[in-house]
């Protein structure tokens, strides 16, 4: 979906240019020495939907139907700004992790930099992100805070769990809530407490919570149905890193030999075959059709809360969204040959 299409879907004529004055939010916020300040520029000019203020606008509006999107509210386009800067801070200290050359197309800071480097330059992006949220409100500067510990507490769970066969579906939901779905959640939660709405401000909060559930599993989902050219990056990799996704976990659960399984998901991190084998067995499995029914539930109890907010074009867009929003990516980005669904 483009920028023009979210914008028909929510109602929100203006919103394009909305998102453009975020964009110059974002560079505007960066105050800092040339070794900080020039690679933080380069991976927030590094392109992106940037569904997350996306999300703080509409929510913003769907709280508080009188809100401003053209000219976009001060308020709310800081807070947009904050939850982008979290978003894209955390993507430079998840290049260190995955030690990723490119992200986008463009140089990632520890690949050019060096990672120490990088390491300075996403807490100097996260930090800019809660000095944009203490300008709106305490509310909105502790919903921050608390999102950038669960996102840690999220990849933390993720790296206790490599290569760990024994992972459960529950322990993978559990990571997924605090390094996609925390962001999300707040992108939203964030929209609301910037024009006030404390109370509508939780109804939003779980929307993105779920909507960022079923985000997760989407983006699980590709890494075994799309390739490495629609993707833009190399898929059929998690295996190979030792994260072992809800997909391939429940086709453990199914497996007829699991034990022979659970030897190809360790055998996957030094053998291509390994890796292709055990891809070959998830796609055989009910995995697949599994997660999707999952992702159905996710984007249901999505719209669902929702139900008490002022009626709006833009809350019915909301209650649309995550279902149009992530098929369209999954019909974009999935390999037409697996496509069984």
């Amino acid at each position: 979906m483009k920028a023009r299409d979210f914008a028909e879907l929510l109602g929100l004529e203006s919103l394009p240019e909305a998102l453009d004055a975020v964009a110059d939010q974002l560079i505007g916020t960066i105050d800092g020495s040339a070794e900080l300040a020039e690679p933080a520029i380069r991976m927030l000019e590094g392109g992106g939907k940037r569904l997350r203020p996306l999300l703080t606008i509409a929510s913003a509006v769907a709280a508080h139907p009188e809100c401003s999107v053209a000219p976009l509210d001060e308020r709310v386009r800081a807070g947009a700004a904050s939850v982008e800067l979290v978003h894209v801070g955390s993507l430079v200290h998840d290049d260190i992790i995955d030690e990723a050359n490119t992200r986008r197309g463009v140089e990632t800071v520890n690949s050019k930099e060096g990672a120490n480097q990088a390491v300075l330059v996403g807490d100097f992006l996260l930090a800019r992100a809660g000095i944009e949220a203490a300008r709106v409100s305490k509310e909105v500067a502790f919903s921050l805070a608390v999102t950038i510990s669960d996102l840690c507490d999220g990849q933390s769970l993720e790296g206790a769990h490599e290569f760990d066969v024994d992972r459960t579906t529950d322990q993978a939901l559990a990571s997924i809530a605090g390094k996609t779905g925390a962001l999300l959640r707040a992108s939203c939660h964030i929209g609301a407490l910037c024009v006030g709405e404390l109370e509508r401000a939780e109804a939003l909060a779980e929307y993105g919570m779920q909507f960022g559930m079923a985000f997760q599993l989407v983006d699980d989902l590709l890494d075994l149905v799309s390739t490495d050219e629609l993707m833009g990056k190399p898929v059929n990799n998690d295996t190979k890193s030792g994260v072992y996704t809800y997909p391939v976990l429940i086709a453990l659960a199914v497996d007829a030999d699991p034990d022979e399984f659970k030897a190809l998901m360790l055998a996957a991190r030094d053998s291509q075959q390994a890796a292709d084998e055990l891809k070959a067995r998830v796609l055989a499995s009910s995995a697949v059709t599994e997660t999707l029914d999952r992702i159905g539930e996710y984007n249901k109890l999505a719209s669902a809360c929702l139900s008490d907010l002022p009626d709006s074009p833009t809350r019915t867009g909301l209650m649309e969204l995550p279902e149009r929003y992530l098929n369209g990516i999954l019909t974009e980005k999935s390999d037409p040959a697996l496509r069984t669904w």
